[in-house]
């Protein structure tokens, strides 16, 4: 074989070696997209096994501290409406001056019912028994023989007498009562209320102010 054919065949050798190398692995744009189609399946793998094991909070955690968690529905408001309710039922065991007749110590028709309501619920309250007292205290003698007289018929009526004579005190209303002028804008107020609804209730404001 002379130097010209050995040249010829040793070029067709390394040609189908090289074929077969180019053949049997994949071109360097195609290595490069399977590596990078393999990432999602790994961080998915990976965010499977933390979560797997990802420790468990309890509700009590995620509240947060005692001192930092928000009220109970209700709860704020609750109190302001108990307050107000004991505040009224109290106001039920006071005797208005006009429950009495005049300047005596008689009670009225409707100063004697209110004495019976007051008699049948005393002994199952903490409220005391108010007399109001007599305007910035002028009569004290009068406020005296009115709180005698409710006490006299409470005793009457079967309680007593040494828990009357300690509830029964000669005190001011706990609301303050309403002028001429502030009763009848109270009136008309609630008399246009009650024969027209809601609709006049800004301009019975308006009227109660220009009385005023």
């Amino acid at each position: 074989m002379n130097r010209h054919e050995r040249i010829l065949q040793t070029g067709f050798t390394n040609g189908t070696r090289e074929q077969r190398i180019s053949e049997s692995t994949p071109p360097k744009e195609h290595r490069g997209w399977r590596c990078f189609a393999a990432i999602p399946w790994g961080l998915l793998s990976v965010v499977l096994l933390v979560g797997c094991h990802t420790p468990k909070v309890s509700h009590e955690a995620k509240m947060g501290p005692v001192y930092d968690r928000p009220f109970p529905l209700g709860q704020v408001t609750d109190a302001h409406w108990e307050t107000m309710q004991t505040n009224a039922e109290a106001a039920d065991f006071i005797f208005y001056d006009h429950e009495f007749v005049g300047q005596t110590a008689d009670l009225t028709p409707l100063g004697r019912k209110h004495l019976l309501s007051v008699a049948l619920r005393l002994e199952h309250v903490p409220f005391p028994v108010v007399v109001e007292e007599s305007p910035r205290g002028e009569n004290p003698q009068l406020d005296e023989a009115r709180r005698q007289t409710i006490v006299n018929q409470l005793v009457q009526l079967g309680l007593n007498r040494e828990m009357v004579e300690a509830r029964v005190v000669v005190a001011p209303a706990f609301t303050e009562g309403l002028s001429a002028i502030e009763g009848e804008a109270a009136y008309y107020s609630t008399l246009l209320d009650s024969q027209y609804g809601t609709g006049f209730r800004g301009m019975n404001r308006g009227f109660s102010g220009w009385r005023r």
